[in-house]
């Protein structure tokens, strides 16, 4: 479907999202579409490898996310990260269905 269906359009206050090791293309895209849209990192963990999560979520915010592209590739197993809707954040409206026209 797609991360903002899966988001409820970015309405839902926590999203949890689970990486493959090989998925790092995925997380990177799904985590600037989700920082951009209100959501920040609530927290980060790993199954099969070796995370330090402080480490590496710190490194995630500080460089906006580039820095898990160098943890999460050598590592295997899965990546779990949980976003955290801010207060304040502006939510984008649901897209419309468009507009039929005749005649054109």
């Amino acid at each position: 479907m797609g991360l903002g269906w899966d988001t409820n359009y970015y309405t839902k206050p926590v999203v949890v999202r689970v990486y493959k090791a090989n998925e790092t293309g995925r997380m990177e895209r799904e985590m600037s579409e989700l920082l951009a849209n209100g959501y920040q990192i609530q927290g980060q963990s790993g199954t099969g490898s070796h995370v330090n999560v402080g480490r590496t979520v710190s490194g995630a915010v500080l460089t906006g996310g580039l820095s898990l592209l160098f943890g999460a590739s050598r590592s295997s197993g899965t990546q779990t990260i949980t976003y955290v809707k801010t207060i304040n954040a502006k939510t984008p409206p649901a897209p419309k269905k468009p507009k039929r026209i005749f005649g054109a």
